[in-house]
């Protein structure tokens, strides 16, 4: 796809040519961390290297496997409200900061010319993460600690956030002057009946996601907003409907917003989107022509202004490469069959 091609959608025009773009994770275990296992660097490049390779995707969301958790350096039990007083923002040559620089410059080699976006996640994110032992325990128990922890300590879990904050915001600055084009944000509202109400929204979780957003936006004006929806997460789509990034990207198949839905939700922005993650969705087991119809009618219901498809989310590893160069012809292709 040409460059001009993929600036029409982005800049919110009508297309020529729909552009498409899957992406999944390449190392074995996203949350190992590349200070302890500098392994999962390489295993992360040599992934890329190999997608890019075997299907020449229309833009790149890099992978930030490796450095998903964040270093939380003197706080030596992030679980315990007295060491998690000890949080301090981390230094410019942080190993967390340095190591994902070399990243992306490696990425940068990797994707050459391509449009490159990196995964950077909300500090609501990050927090919550780091209450669990993801080797042992399951990632969905951290809404709960989460929440437990708030409900305790509620300004304490706000400062934290806000220290994290403006940690995120020199990690957007390192990523995108070591050759990252824009930011993939992800945010997510916490998943605990407790929490999941507009009232800890309004006054907690969006007001440090703006803030984030704010510095991001300084930085670059080509972002896209991830409304996580991985693993049946639950997001209320109209709580986010007013965050200034510039194109949205949630999950479709759980927030109960189509594509055109959703676009008209969102002021009219840039979508991105439409396909299913898992494996009884038709990307990964469905058939060329289910595959190539599902395109069509993605396209049909959500038009062809400011459209790109995509997932709902990060697809499984083993998706046939088949599926995904089905899905990118019949995208490439709908302009010309409906004219």
């Amino acid at each position: 796809m040409s460059e001009n091609f993929l600036s029409q959608a982005f800049n919110n025009e009508e297309e020529k040519e729909v552009p498409i773009s899957f992406w999944h994770h390449f190392a074995p275990n996203e949350f190992v961390s590349a200070k302890e296992h500098p392994e999962v660097v390489d295993q992360n490049l040599n992934g890329l290297k190999k997608y890019v390779q075997d299907v020449n995707p229309d833009f790149i969301k890099l992978m930030t496997d490796g450095f998903f958790l964040y270093d939380f350096q003197d706080v030596e039990n992030v679980q315990d409200a007295d060491s998690l007083q000890k949080i301090k923002p981390l230094s410019h040559d942080n190993w967390w900061f340095r190591g994902q620089a070399e990243l992306v410059k490696k990425q940068r080699n990797v994707v050459g010319k391509k449009l490159a976006f990196y995964n950077i996640f909300s500090p609501v994110t990050i927090l919550k993460w780091a209450l669990v032992d993801q080797t042992k325990e399951p990632v969905t128990l951290a809404d709960k600690r989460f929440a437990d922890l708030y409900e305790d300590h509620p300004q304490l879990v706000k400062k934290v956030l806000d220290v994290i904050a403006q940690d995120v915001i020199e990690q957007v600055n390192i990523v995108l002057k070591s050759g990252a084009d824009g930011v993939y944000y992800s945010t997510q509202t916490i998943q605990d009946d407790r929490l999941f109400n507009k009232e800890f929204f309004d006054s907690v979780h969006k007001p440090v996601d703006l803030k984030v957003i704010d510095g991001i936006n300084k930085l670059s004006q080509k972002n896209i907003l991830h409304i996580c929806g991985f693993d049946g997460a639950k997001n209320d789509l109209a709580w986010f409907k007013d965050y200034p990034l510039q194109i949205i990207n949630w999950s479709c198949h759980t927030d109960g917003y189509s594509l055109g839905e959703g676009k008209k939700l969102f002021g009219g922005k840039p979508v991105l989107g439409g396909f299913g993650i898992t494996k009884k969705d038709l990307l990964y087991s469905g058939s060329k022509q289910e595959i190539q119809n599902e395109v069509h009618r993605l396209i049909d219901e959500a038009g062809t202004k400011g459209v790109i498809l995509g997932a709902d989310c990060t697809i499984f590893r083993d998706t046939p490469i088949d599926h995904i160069k089905w899905a990118k012809q019949a995208a490439h292709d709908y302009t010309n069959e409906v004219i």
